[in-house]
């Protein structure tokens, strides 16, 4: 790339390409770079899927989140006092938990979600993955220590 981008300059300095095409020329280039890197990590995020918060009165916290965002409930399982909020195309899922008021993990939505690539790419990265049992989900832990899901937008 450091020829190419060698190379525009150089045609920029000899007059045969205009400022305008120069920008083209550079912008071109890293939004090529931008993605064929986000293709060789073998990772594509296409959002955030949820943002999984801990509460100590789940109905009261849902309340809120219903009546000042106007957020509504998608799911809810009594059993493991989980309730999943809609927030535009992600979630915000609210559960039982001690210590309230923390986020508990986060999400990322990945496309075609290949748990054997993703696991060689995350060591490739130095990064082991926990293995949770669940088929379209994976984790990891950041450099601080905080969970991150990636899990499945697509079947």
């Amino acid at each position: 790339m450091e020829n190419v981008i060698s190379s525009i300059l150089d045609r920029y300095e000899r007059g045969s390409l205009s400022r305008r095409e120069l920008i083209h020329g550079v912008a071109m280039l890293l939004a090529t770079s931008a993605n064929a890197s986000a293709a060789d990590s073998g990772v594509q995020i296409s959002r955030i899927h949820h943002v999984s918060i801990q509460a100590s009165d789940v109905q009261r916290t849902v309340e809120f989140y219903q009546e000042a965002f106007g957020l509504s409930i998608l799911n809810e399982d009594k059993k493991t006092e989980t309730v999943r909020l809609t927030a535009g195309s992600s979630l915000v899922v609210v559960r039982h938990g001690d210590p309230a008021g923390v986020v508990d993990h986060f999400a990322l939505g990945v496309d075609h979600l290949d748990r054997a690539k993703l696991t060689q790419e995350m060591k490739r990265h130095g990064i082991t993955p926990s293995d949770t049992g669940e088929p379209l989900t994976f984790h990891v832990v950041d450099p601080d220590g905080y969970p991150v899901q990636m899990i499945s937008t697509s079947s």
